[in-house]
């Protein structure tokens, strides 16, 4: 069984009833919506077309909310619809990451996420969901795909209809009849941010332009006929009404990259200088190291914590955890990461011998530190940006520069040996020259979409290109590269500009990170 849905756009009338049928079945909060429709407009006047599209969850047979979601509060039934369990969501916004279509939002009295649920409540006592119910023109066709008896399943099987963003591969149940294709595509028409008819006009994070060239049609193929007496070009078609598209994380998961990138760098470069004959009976060595490690640790978490809605529930990831969610896995990477810088610094307060062990230990798991947000945000399937086969790269690049930048402003609180401050340096010289390699690889790379084409363009020429250019690229690599080998290739070069390279580096890491986190959200997805 394979409960789905059909939107005939041939009869729908943009009436807004199924909305407030969502609305007043599930006592949906102003602001925020299971269920909308979008318009969009094309031509030019008085050559103009309106168009209206159904908006909703498409209770995906392979939904990747499901799979983020840390706590199993998103799961699919045998009945194939996607329902969510509020009272185990702790608020991560993960499965709105996940989602392709904008479907999930935060609930603002309780902060969980919704969405459609199908409205599981009716289907299970034989009724029809409400908007189904309600629509005047019978335009939402609902009913079990996997039954060749029913209308919608004959409708499938019988017509052309197309789906959203179908190459997503998440199998979506929910198809489209005679829709016009920039309706539903997320990029193919163009949203002036004015806010739309109906509601007041606020500033839009979508600054992504994406008007095309003069004298050609930006939307695949749909948009207004010049006027003959005018003589006027096609222009693309434009939004005129459709809900906000959020950006759920901010400044404190780009934080959090930097972190968790220096509790596991500093790590990792002091695990090398063992390498080089370093040895452990210094005071950064037995307890300095895991101190430094530690307090960045625990900001890490702080800041994880932070960012839930729901904080009161953290534990939730340890106690009621997805282990296919990468969110899981990295609490509990990031419990064992602590767990070991314990051990290590009560051990070399005590002057325990087998503190190379435990070093390497650290150095090991710091690698799962440094990149398992690569995976997870991997697993973040709507936000094309963030599938990049460089992302795991760049955290441990960054890791190293970060590490390096660290252990260098911590040289002269704790006298570290020159064989050790080198070593720092070079894993600052040599993390900030991978980060350069790895942006570089990003920046010829074939982008596999065009919604990754439109997030990199908001990264690299749009509204976060300073921030990624002067201050990822210039203060983060540039600087870092200079200060770094000045130090490293002089005799008698003070620290200080070594030091002055790592904090430049530290700087210019978060400044990338927090523009690649807000570009990969830029791109709306309804």
């Amino acid at each position: 069984m394979q409960f789905g849905f059909v939107i005939d756009q041939t009869a729908c009338i943009g009436c807004h009833a199924c909305t407030v049928a969502c609305k007043t079945e599930h006592d949906v909060p102003l602001g925020v919506n299971r269920t909308w429709v979008k318009y969009i407009e094309a031509g030019t006047w008085p050559d103009t077309k309106r168009s209206f599209s159904v908006m909703r969850c498409n209770h995906c047979t392979d939904a990747p909310c499901v799979s983020i979601c840390p706590t199993n509060a998103l799961f699919r039934r045998d009945d194939g619809i996607v329902d969510f369990d509020t009272s185990l969501c702790i608020g991560c916004k993960s499965c709105m990451q996940a989602c392709p279509y904008d479907a999930l939002y935060i609930d603002p009295h309780d902060n969980t996420a919704q969405k459609c649920n199908y409205c599981v409540h009716r289907v299970e006592v034989g009724l029809e969901p409400a908007c189904v119910v309600v629509c005047p023109e019978g335009a939402i066709i609902s009913g079990d795909l996997d039954d060749p008896t029913t209308p919608i399943s004959q409708m499938v099987h019988a017509e052309r209809m197309l789906q959203r963003s179908p190459e997503q591969g998440t199998a979506p149940n929910l198809w489209y009849r005679g829709v016009e294709p920039a309706a539903i595509d997320p990029l193919g028409a163009v949203d002036p941010g004015d806010g739309g008819i109906w509601r007041d006009p606020a500033p839009s994070f979508m600054t992504v332009d994406l008007t095309p060239p003069a004298g050609r049609n930006g939307n695949g193929g749909m948009g207004g006929r010049p006027s003959s007496r005018r003589g006027k070009e096609d222009i693309p078609p434009r939004v005129v009404y459709n809900t906000d598209h959020p950006m759920p994380w901010g400044w404190r998961v780009s934080s959090y990259f930097l972190t968790k990138g220096i509790s596991a760098g500093i790590v990792m470069v002091l695990a090398l200088s063992l390498l080089s004959g370093a040895g452990t009976d210094s005071a950064f060595a037995r307890w300095g190291a895991p101190l430094i490690a530690g307090i960045f640790l625990a900001l890490t978490g702080v800041l994880l914590v932070w960012d839930l809605k729901r904080p009161d529930r953290f534990y939730y990831l340890l106690t009621k955890g997805n282990p296919g969610s990468w969110l899981v896995k990295g609490a509990w990477i990031l419990a064992a990461q602590a767990v070991i810088l314990g051990l290590w610094f009560v051990s070399g307060l005590a002057g325990a011998g087998f503190l190379p062990v435990l070093i390497w230990a650290g150095a090991l798991v710091g690698l799962g530190v440094a990149g398992y947000t690569a995976f997870l945000f991997g697993q973040a399937e709507g936000r094309d940006l963030w599938q990049s086969r460089t992302l795991l790269w760049h955290m441990l690049a960054g890791a190293f520069a970060a590490g390096g930048g660290a252990g260098l402003l911590a040289a002269p609180v704790f006298d570290l040996a020159p064989t050790v401050e080198r070593t720092f340096a070079w894993a600052l010289v040599g993390g900030a020259a991978a980060l350069a390699l790895v942006a570089v690889a990003e920046l010829v790379s074939r982008h596999p979409t065009r919604n990754h084409a439109a997030a990199m363009h908001h990264l690299t020429r749009g509204a976060h290109a300073r921030e990624w250019w002067l201050g990822g690229q210039v203060i983060g690599v540039v600087v870092p590269l200079v200060l770094g080998a000045v130090f490293l290739a002089g005799t008698g070069v003070p620290l200080w500009v070594a030091e002055l390279g790592g904090l430049a580096a530290l700087i210019g890491i978060w400044f990338a990170d927090d523009a690649f986190v807000r570009a990969g959200q830029s791109v709306p997805l309804s």
